[in-house]
């Protein structure tokens, strides 16, 4: 389990990587305004992206993880499923582009909605391929394939530099050059293991295997709504650009938790599936408490010093004007960790068969965070989106860990309530550095969040024990 952890947080740092030189680039080059509407044309793809990206390729994961069914026929299932969908997004990507523009207020859009629709085939492909390789616990394939997917959509930086006059446009046809190659990629890793395919006499039933998906596609859709939904509730209540600017780059180091959580709940699907059909209990609870323990000594330290230096990030990382995001970066990056930590929980009870109580889980954070959200926008601006996904979020991750430790036992231990309480002293020690000191110079902050990470790091794993079985920390 730990290789696998190990190898997709490579994963995801590269993809953290790729993104920031990425969105460095974009905030630094282009206006506030023009930038604001660049990050509402990525918030609509990522709302395209959440039903053919994780349904279909965790629903596939599983059904290949419980090594019992015709893996060919599996995957022609998956293949039919994933092509149906994408077909009925293209088309309604492509004609309603107008009525999507016109429901945000600017018409503008349409032309730049509809090119979006042209990237859908090649990440719906990417995206089941990923599930294949999961399935069959690839974790290097996968996660290699993961590191080079953000290389490839630096190519936006020459597409807007030399290529196309109009910097939305050559945003967009960097992400098509990438997503053609990487779907390519992918199918030829999922090639290679071909030999390994299972015969068996069962076949799934397509029904099941629709009930497996949409019970992901749930999850995952409710989950990118919340990553998603503040940035078009902000753009339609306060109809100003420069503030959606802003708020796109607050959700950008917003969702760094987020993207190293991955890591973890794309690793223990299979290994607790398989744990709870062999009724092997006391095991996946081990399990769980162990993937607890690595979030808390190595991810949560991440939070807090973002959160810290929120007001130091954004302005030294885009413009000085960009700290107007201060607050709202301090509190949208916990509330994207809870998000995480309530996917983590929903994978674990995913793997007991709680389709219906992760539904609800869902859409009850979705439901809430969509009317807090019009409330607090009205009344505190940005500051009042972050701070309603901070509230359903929060409430998600309570109720998904009580339902995750009544199944499976108690997971929580002494040293999960000592590396909460070192994290909590940190953070307020931090945050009150950051507000009284100012630093001047990007790198030197970069440095500076280094050496705390270091040390918050390397007190989680004493805590662990990990100084112990590692020669990594001896």
């Amino acid at each position: 389990m730990y290789i696998g952890i190990i190898l997709h947080l490579l994963s995801k740092i590269s993809f953290v990587i790729g993104s920031y030189t990425m969105h460095f680039f974009l905030g630094r080059f282009l206006p506030e305004a023009e930038y604001g509407i660049v990050g509402t044309i990525i918030t609509i793809m990522n709302f395209e992206y959440i039903f053919f990206t994780d349904g279909v390729r965790q629903g596939m994961a599983k059904a290949i993880s419980m090594e019992k069914y015709e893996e060919r026929d599996l995957i022609r299932t998956g293949l039919l499923f994933q092509a149906g969908i994408v077909l009925l997004f293209f088309c309604g990507t492509y004609l309603g582009a107008p009525v999507i523009a016109g429901a945000l207020g600017d018409g503008t859009l349409t032309p730049y909605i509809r090119n979006l629709a042209f990237l859908l085939p090649f990440t719906g492909l990417y995206s089941l391929m990923l599930g294949i390789l999961n399935g069959h616990k690839e974790f290097r394939a996968e996660a290699g394939t993961g590191i080079i997917y953000p290389i490839l959509k630096l190519s936006v930086i020459p597409a807007v530099l030399f290529l196309f006059e109009d910097a939305i446009f050559g945003t967009q046809m960097g992400f098509l050059f990438a997503a053609i190659f990487i779907s390519a990629i992918s199918a030829g890793r999922v090639w290679k293991i071909r030999s390994r395919f299972r015969q068996a006499p069962e076949r799934m039933a397509k029904i099941d295997y629709g009930k497996t998906a949409a019970s992901y596609l749930l999850l995952f859709g409710a989950t990118t709504f919340m990553m998603n939904l503040d940035t078009l509730i902000l753009k339609r209540v306060s109809g100003d650009n420069e503030i959606v600017g802003y708020y796109t780059g607050v959700a950008n180091f917003a969702k760094i938790p987020y993207y190293l959580l991955t890591a973890f709940y794309t690793v223990v699907l299979p290994i607790i599936t398989g744990n709870y059909i062999q009724g092997k209990m006391e095991e996946a609870r081990e399990k769980i408490g162990d993937v607890m323990g690595l979030i808390l000594g190595f991810i949560l330290p991440v939070v807090a010093i973002v959160s810290a230096a929120s007001g130091h990030i954004l302005g030294l990382f885009y413009r000085p004007s960009y700290r107007k995001g201060e607050n709202a970066l301090a509190l949208l990056i916990f509330a994207i960790g809870f998000l995480g930590m309530t996917l983590i929980f929903s994978m674990i009870l995913s793997a007991a068969d709680q389709k219906k109580l992760i539904g609800g889980i869902s859409l009850g954070m979705l439901a809430i965070q969509t009317v807090l959200c019009v409330i607090l926008t009205e009344m505190y601006s940005l500051t009042g989106t972050a701070m309603a996904t901070l509230i359903a979020t929060g409430l998600g991750m309570i109720i998904s860990g009580a339902a995750t430790g009544k199944l499976f036992g108690r997971f929580w231990q002494k040293k999960h309530t000592l590396l909460l309480g070192i994290n909590l002293a940190a953070y307020v020690l931090i945050l009150f550095g950051m507000r009284t000191v100012q630093v001047g110079n990007f790198f030197l902050l970069v440095l500076l969040c280094g050496v705390l990470y270091i040390v918050l790091a390397s007190l989680g794993a004493v805590c662990l024990g990990l100084h112990r079985k590692l020669p990594l920390f001896r």
